[in-house]
C-alpha cells in the first residue's frame, strides 16, 4: 500500500500541495466575504446559506491541514518551549501589525467620529486585546455606513479556536498521548462519538458554517493522520469517496462531527500533492497575510459607496490588494520573526542544560528524565 508517508518522502518532506491550498483556501474566503460586505448580513445569509457545504469544507481544510503540519513541528521541537515558541513567533508579530494598522490608520481615515472621540473610546482600547486573542471587531464609528456596519475584522473569529489548538496538542504532549498513536487513536474515538452524539442532540440547529467545536476536532483528526501516515493509503479512489461523503455530509449542516474525518482525508491527500512550484509559493507564505487583511481591506472598498457595491467588484479589487498586502506582511513581518528562531533554540537550549525537564518517551507512558527531542516519530 502507498501511504501518505509515502508520499510525504517523494517530496521530501516539502510537498507544494500544502502551500497551493493554504492559498486557493485564503482567496475562496475573500470571495465568500464579499458578499458580506457589499449585500449585508441578512441577504449574504440567504445567499451563501445554499453554498452552505463550501463554507464548512473550508474551515475543516483548514483546520486539518494546520493540524497535520503542526505535528510535524512539534515532533521536530526539542520541549513545549520552541514548539509553543515557533508558533508564538508564526502568529503574533503579524496579528500586531495588522492590528495596530487597523486601530491607528484604517480606523481614524474611516470613523465616522472625531479623532479626539475616537482615540478615547473604549472600544479603541479594548481592540488591542485582539492581539492576544481576546477577538474584538470593533472600532468606534468606523465603517458604520457600510452595507455591514461596525465590523472591521470579522474574520478573526476563527483565532481563539486556533489558539485553543495549541494548547490542547501541548497538553497531549505533555500527558505523552500524542506519542502513542493507538491511545491517540483511542482519543479520536472518544471524541468522536461524543460531538456525535451532541450533533444529534441539537439536530434542529443549523450553522451556516461548521461548529466552532468541530473546527478543534479537525485540527486533530489532522494530527491523528499525520501519526498514522504510514498506515493510511495515498489513493486518488479514496480521496474522491471521501470527498462524495463529506460534500454531501455537510451540505446539510447535521451530523458535521461525522462527516470531519473524510474532510480532514481530503485535506492530507490534496496537500500531500506536489505539483511544480511557481513563485507564487516558492517566494513565501502569503495565506496567513491574505487572512488577516482581506475582510478589512473589503471593508474600505465598500466604504467608497453603492458605485463599488457589488461582490464581483469588490472580489476583483480586494483580492490583488490583500495579496500584495500579504507580500509585504511576509517579507517585513513575518519572515523577519522566523529568522528569530535561532535564538529561540538557543534560549531553549540554555533552559534545559540549567533545569531539570521531564522529557515524555513515547514506548512508555512515564516520563523520564533528561533530553533527546520531545518526539521524533509517530510510533505506537
Amino acid at each position: 500500500m502507498f501511504s501518505l508517508a509515502d508520499q510525504l518522502a517523494l517530496s521530501r518532506s516539502r510537498p507544494a500541495g500544502f502551500d497551493y491550498m493554504r492559498i486557493v483556501l485564503a482567496a475562496t474566503i475573500i470571495c465568500l466575504h464579499s458578499a458580506n460586505v457589499t449585500l449585508g448580513l441578512d441577504r449574504a445569509m440567504e445567499i451563501v446559506g445554499h453554498l452552505r457545504m463550501l463554507n464548512a469544507m473550508i474551515l475543516a481544510l483548514f483546520f486539518a491541514l494546520s493540524g497535520f503540519l503542526v505535528t510535524a513541528s512539534l515532533l521536530r521541537c526539542k520541549s513545549l518551549i520552541s514548539f509553543i515558541g515557533l508558533r508564538v513567533l508564526r502568529i503574533a508579530p503579524a496579528l500586531v501589525v495588522e492590528t495596530m494598522l487597523s486601530a491607528i490608520i484604517i480606523g481614524p481615515i474611516f470613523t465616522a467620529m472625531p479623532l479626539a472621540q475616537y482615540f478615547a473610546d473604549s472600544k479603541f482600547h479594548v481592540y488591542f486585546l485582539n492581539i492576544v486573542g481576546d477577538i474584538h471587531f470593533e472600532l468606534p464609528g468606523v465603517f458604520l455606513h457600510n452595507p455591514v456596519p461596525d465590523l472591521v475584522n470579522a474574520q478573526l473569529w476563527t483565532v481563539p479556536y486556533e489558539l485553543w489548538c495549541y494548547v490542547i496538542l501541548a497538553l497531549l504532549a505533555v500527558t505523552t498521548i500524542c506519542f502513542n498513536r493507538v491511545l491517540y487513536l483511542g482519543f479520536l474515538v472518544f471524541a468522536q462519538l461524543g460531538l456525535a452524539c451532541y450533533d444529534i442532540y441539537h439536530w434542529n440547529e443549523l450553522f451556516i458554517h461548521l461548529r466552532p467545536h468541530l473546527l478543534v476536532f479537525c485540527f486533530l483528526l489532522g494530527v491523528g493522520f499525520y501519526l498514522w501516515r504510514d498506515r493510511v493509503p495515498f489513493n486518488r479512489a479514496t480521496c474522491l469517496f471521501a470527498l462524495l461523503l463529506c460534500t454531501a455530509g455537510m451540505a446539510s449542516g447535521r451530523c458535521d462531527a461525522i462527516f470531519a474525518a473524510p474532510a480532514a482525508y481530503v485535506a492530507c491527500y490534496l496537500g500531500l500533492m506536489n505539483p511544480r512550484r511557481s513563485w507564487i509559493v516558492s517566494s513565501g507564505d502569503y495565506s496567513y497575510g491574505m487572512y488577516l487583511y482581506g475582510f478589512v481591506i473589503q471593508q474600505c472598498i465598500a466604504a467608497f459607496g453603492p458605485s463599488v457595491q457589488y461582490w464581483y467588484l469588490n472580489v476583483l479589487i480586494s483580492l490583488p490588494i490583500a495579496f500584495g498586502v500579504a507580500v509585504a506582511s511576509w517579507h517585513l513581518v513575518e519572515k523577519l520573526a522566523l529568522r528569530l528562531r535561532g535564538q529561540l533554540e538557543r534560549f531553549e537550549a540554555a533552559v534545559l542544560s540549567r533545569i531539570s525537564i521531564v522529557r515524555f518517551s513515547r514506548r512508555s507512558p512515564r516520563p523520564i528524565e533528561l533530553g533527546a527531542t520531545l518526539g521524533s516519530s509517530a510510533s505506537g
